[in-house]
């Protein structure tokens, strides 16, 4: 959407582009020519998506309605590398509560480390101030 956006032009970016950036032209760029494609001897990443689902519709270009509507909700089915990741829609290889957990704990160590980091000593909250704050 920027890139449109900055171009002044919708046609600059295609959909079919973004899927090519998520597929061969990211092998590409990793310089792997084992990635990127659906062919023998290549590693299988697949992303199985549910095109009954409201976002989807109409599903006249489903890479459209994915890509701009539905995204991670439509996702039934993932395999990586040829192992299943992702089962009815629910993620395999990961714990959400800790994950959550480790989050956070990023987060407060980005927190704290933050002046050290910005070239005028700032807070975290000075470089980003919260959406909702609350007034006396």
């Amino acid at each position: 959407m920027l890139a449109r956006i900055a171009a002044r032009d919708i046609g600059t970016v295609t959909t079919g582009d973004l899927l090519h950036a998520a597929t061969v032209g990211g092998a590409n760029a990793l310089m792997s020519d084992d990635l990127g494609r659906i062919a023998e001897g290549k590693k299988a990443d697949l992303v199985l998506v549910d095109l009954a689902l409201p976002q989807m519709k109409p599903a006249r270009d489903p890479l459209r309605s994915f890509v701009y509507h539905a995204a991670d909700r439509a996702v039934r089915e993932v395999f990586v590398d040829g192992r299943q990741v992702v089962a009815e829609g629910k993620v395999l290889a990961l714990d959400p509560v800790e994950a959550a957990c480790r989050l956070d704990l990023a987060q407060r160590r980005m927190l704290d480390k933050a002046p050290r980091r910005d070239y005028r000593r700032r807070s975290a909250a000075e470089i980003t101030p919260l959406s909702l704050t609350l007034k006396d």
